[in-house]
Parts: C-alpha cells; sequence; structure tokens
C-alpha cells in the first residue's frame, strides 16, 4: 500500500509549471533559512569549507553536527543552526546568504525536492520531484511560471546533482539494503573518506590503502587529484573495503 504524502509536499513531473520566485523583494526573505534540519552532502561540505577557506577538521567542529539515525546505516552530517531564539542559519543575516555561490544543494533547490531511485536491475537512476509549499513561504505568491527542470538548470545544480547521482550506489549498495550494519569504525572511516579528503588523499600517497583500479586513483596520481576528483574517487573505493563485496557492485554468495 502507497502511503499518501503531507499536504505540503506534491508530486511534481519535470516540466510542469507553478509559479514562484525568491528573493529581498520577498515579504518572507531568508524566513526559510532557520531551525533547519539541513544535511549537508560530501560535495556541500567541500564546497562550504572551500568558500571559507577551512580545513576539513576545522569546518566539521565549527559548523557541522554529526549524528547517528535509527534507519540509516552511517551518521549523517548536519548544518548547525546558530543557537539563539530564532535559530538561523550561521551564514545568513539580513542582507541574506553570505555563501550564496556556495550555498548547500537543499538551500538551491527548494521549494523544489528532487528524489533519485535505482531501477530494479541497477542499470540507470530515476529521477522524481516534489514540490515543497511551507505556510511561511510567500514566494508561491510570485507570477513568475517556472518548471523543476528549469529551476534546477537556473540554480545551477548539476555538480551537485553529480556528486549526489556518484553517492546513490554507495548509500544503496545491496549489502545495506541486505540490513548490514557498520561497526563504529566503519562508520569512522565513512566520515573521514568522505568529508576529510585530505584524511584520505594522505593515506592513498603513503601507501596505507590501495584503491582497485576502477576507482582511477592510486599513490603516484593522487597528489595531481583536485578535492573534488578525490571526493569521486574516494566514493569508488569505500564500498571495496565492505563485507563481500564486488567490483561490479553485486554481493559474494
Amino acid at each position: 500500500m502507497s502511503v499518501k504524502p503531507p499536504e505540503k509536499v506534491q508530486p511534481i513531473q519535470a516540466t510542469e509549471k507553478f509559479s514562484f520566485d525568491c528573493g529581498p523583494e520577498v515579504p518572507c526573505f531568508t524566513e526559510c533559512c532557520r531551525a533547519l534540519e539541513l544535511v549537508l552532502t560530501p560535495y556541500d561540505a567541500l564546497r562550504l569549507r572551500h568558500r571559507l577557506g577551512l580545513d576539513s577538521a576545522t569546518f566539521l567542529e565549527r559548523y557541522a553536527a554529526i549524528e547517528g539515525q535509527p534507519d540509516e546505516a552511517f551518521p549523517l552530517v548536519y548544518l548547525s543552526m546558530l543557537e539563539d531564539e530564532r535559530q538561523r542559519c550561521p551564514f545568513v543575516g539580513a542582507d541574506g546568504c553570505a555563501v550564496y555561490e556556495d550555498r548547500p544543494a537543499a538551500c538551491r533547490a527548494y521549494p523544489v525536492g528532487r528524489g533519485l531511485r535505482m531501477t530494479p536491475c541497477r542499470s540507470h537512476l530515476q529521477e522524481l520531484f516534489v514540490l515543497v509549499r511551507e505556510e511561511h513561504c510567500q514566494g508561491f505568491a510570485e507570477p513568475r511560471e517556472i518548471t523543476p527542470e528549469k529551476w534546477m538548470a537556473d540554480q545551477e545544480l548539476e555538480p551537485y546533482n553529480t556528486f549526489s547521482e556518484a553517492m546513490l550506489p554507495l548509500l544503496r549498495h545491496p549489502i545495506i539494503l541486505q540490513g548490514w550494519q557498520p561497526t563504529p569504525e566503519q562508520q569512522q572511516e565513512y566520515l573521514h573518506t568522505l568529508y576529510q579528503p585530505e584524511y584520505f588523499r594522505q593515506r592513498v600517497a603513503g601507501g596505507e590503502i590501495s584503491p582497485p583500479a576502477q576507482t582511477g586513483i592510486d599513490r603516484h596520481n593522487v597528489a595531481e587529484l583536485d578535492d573534488y576528483q578525490l571526493l569521486l574517487a574516494a566514493i569508488k573505493w569505500l564500498p571495496t573495503t565492505w563485507p563481500g563485496h564486488k567490483s561490479d557492485g553485486r554481493l559474494d554468495k
């Protein structure tokens, strides 16, 4: 039996029009930037820390809260809100977002939600969209008409989506779907590898780990890769450390 989504979350087609706009002229400007449970993807965190000129450990200490969830194999990294009465985003002021060009994917996409699912044969990804209508948001009263597809393009989500698609085979790996629970050490490895690329680079360069050929990385070329190339390689490498992994993503019997 399918579960009906909440009324504020409505499915929408990629080419279906809706009315929406956002900016300083909209009365509720920045109202959606507080009291958030905003999960930072590894790519979100990388973009933000580069913008701020911080190393990974400092960024995570200052701006992130790491929490485990019962229905998630690995801990989630949340953007920490300010500890004031409004629980504001640390990057938002009266004039708007101070890191706008590098804001997280969830901020860019709002009020559109984009989901991915793998086909049963795991041969390709299916893209799904929803429209999130929250009571405080007055952007829906604006006359601008747009589609989810065009909204995503306007918000420059393409690189964010590329990394989300790279993460899906990892997060929906067969071993996880079968109920595998990583150890605390494996959970820490996940965080170190994907949220602290310096740590992964040092381990590869030092010969501590030897990623398989399909990752495109080894101790001889790791110094030449930028952090974004390194993250893609790390995403491919991490599942190769899990029990029963095969290079094609299947499990040993």
